[in-house]
Parts: C-alpha cells; sequence; structure tokens
C-alpha cells in the first residue's frame, strides 16, 4: 500500500478540511516516530542479516533470516538468527537524561560441514555475531553508548544432525531524554 491519506479518493460528503488533514499528518507523523530501542533492535537486525561469507564472516545467515523472538534453535530452522529482548533497566544521569540498559540474546544455528566438528563451527558462529554486532558495523555507535557481551555458550548437537548453534547475550548502553524514549538527550 503505497498510497498516502491525500491520495486516495474519499466521497464528496467525506472530504475533509485543511484542519483536518493537518491532524491527520500529525497522527501519522507521530506513528512513523519510533522509540529509541526500536531503532536500536532495528540496526542490530540489519547488522546480523550481513553475516554471510561475501562480507568477510566464517557463516552465511543473509537477509531475511534474522527474526524476533523466534525459537530458531528449538524449530531448527537453519541458518538463521532470532533476537529475544530480555530486560531494561533505568536510572536517571545527572544531566535530565535516562540511562538505559537493555539486555538481549541472540541465538542462532547453522548447518555444519561434514568435516567439521558442530562445536567448532559453532565457535565460529559465536565469533561472527560477535564481530556483527560489536566491530563490522558502526551504525549501530549513532544511537547506543556501549555494547557488551556478556555471556555466550554453544548449543550440543549430536555430530551426525550436523547442526551447530550459539547463544550470545549482550547489554546496550543508551541515553534518552527523561521520560520521552522517542529521543536521546
Amino acid at each position: 500500500m503505497d498510497k498516502s491519506y491525500t491520495d486516495m479518493q474519499f466521497p464528496v460528503d467525506s472530504m475533509l478540511s485543511h484542519e483536518q488533514i493537518e491532524s491527520l499528518d500529525k497522527i501519522l507523523l507521530i506513528n512513523e516516530v519510533k522509540t529509541i530501542r526500536e531503532r536500536i533492535i532495528e540496526r542490530i537486525i540489519a547488522q546480523l542479516e550481513r553475516i554471510t561469507t561475501d562480507n568477510g564472516y566464517q557463516s552465511e545467515i543473509g537477509v531475511g533470516r534474522v527474526f524476533r523472538e523466534k525459537a530458531v534453535i528449538e524449530e531448527r530452522n537453519i541458518p538463521s538468527i532470532a533476537i529475544w529482548e530480555l530486560s531494561e533497566r533505568h536510572r536517571r544521569n545527572s544531566f535530565g537524561g535516562t540511562v538505559r540498559i537493555l539486555m538481549i540474546k541472540v541465538e542462532a544455528i547453522v548447518q555444519t560441514p561434514k568435516d567439521k566438528h558442530p562445536a567448532e563451527v559453532s565457535n565460529i558462529l559465536l565469533g561472527d555475531l560477535e564481530k556483527a554486532l560489536i566491530m563490522y558495523d558502526t551504525t549501530l555507535d549513532e544511537l547506543i553508548e556501549d555494547i557488551q557481551n556478556t555471556s555466550a555458550e554453544i548449543t550440543h548437537f549430536p555430530p551426525e544432525q550436523h547442526l551447530a548453534g550459539a547463544i550470545i547475550n549482550f547489554t546496550i548502553k543508551y541515553v534518552t531524554e527523561w521520560g520521552n524514549p522517542y529521543t536521546q538527550s
């Protein structure tokens, strides 16, 4: 649906006044604004979708294979990554802003080559996840003050299944205006 409400045809008896159109403009603008948290998650998804061998990684995930809160390891959805938003802590800073610490979990699963042990491929996958979010693409830095991996584990599958899984947790520190998660101070 590419048409805006101004492109739509209205019956004569339902024509909008100039004031009503301005009011709709304001409502639509508000609805398009996203919280800083949502913008961070969107950038994380975009960065994780870049995990391909063509982009310098050892794993192959790609566009359209990163999901929100989907049990990709349990469902054996290969290859894929899921982002889980766990919790967020807040505190007020001395400049009148809100310091937010967002905790996320990233899980991933890939097929392993027959000549590699699943644990080896899982460790490679952990490295690619960390590299994608901390080192590779710095556009996330525009929104955050810090990102740290806090724990990591590999998922153990029987070798004959040729699957590798990895889970890594991150904390992301960012600041917004006090009481306004849509803008940064």
